[in-house]
């Protein structure tokens, strides 16, 4: 009896070791990734943010429409504007004369009649024929971020945002 006893004694052992080892799979959880920190972009100056190609949206001229194209600045302040942002032909009233070069300036003076805009401003400059220049009214940068420059008439800094006549440029 002692043997049966001392069998069925090992016997119960091993089962309630067994149940007690008894390994237990659980699927782990998702890893949890890190948070995702969003690279903030400070923009370099207006003068060398510009350079580049952007897409404009203007509402300048004619006015009431909006009109969209590519323009590229280039770091030797020419423009080139094949989709006319600024103009290809002066309109004197007698002869139409045609644009051969434009150029820009983001660190421009200009005699205001507007005495509450204080900043630098932002002109357009262009070449009729081999010496007739001129600019093309002057502006100011509301905004420059990295991806985006809005820029406006300077006669239109004191208007709401809806009456201001400028344009956006897009990367």
């Amino acid at each position: 009896m002692k043997t049966f006893l001392d069998k069925l004694i090992a016997l119960l052992s091993i089962l309630i070791c067994a149940q007690a080892c008894r390994i237990r799979i659980t699927p782990l959880p998702a890893p949890v990734s890190p948070p995702k920190t969003e690279q903030v972009c400070q923009a370099p100056p207006i003068e060398k943010n510009i350079v580049g190609t952007w897409h404009f949206e203007s509402n300048r001229s004619p006015v009431g429409s909006i009109r969209t194209g590519l323009i590229t600045f280039t770091a030797q302040n020419h423009l080139v504007d094949p989709d006319s942002l600024f103009e290809n032909h002066i309109d004197t009233g007698s002869v139409l004369l045609k644009v051969v070069d434009k150029t820009y300036d983001t660190d421009g003076s200009y005699p205001s009649i507007i005495s509450e805009y204080t900043g630098k401003i932002f002109t357009v400059n262009v070449q009729i024929g081999t010496n007739q220049t001129g600019t093309i009214w002057p502006f100011y940068v509301a905004s420059n971020e990295c991806n985006k420059i809005v820029i406006y008439q300077l006669a239109s800094y004191s208007r709401p945002v809806a009456e201001k006549y400028g344009f956006t440029l897009t990367r």
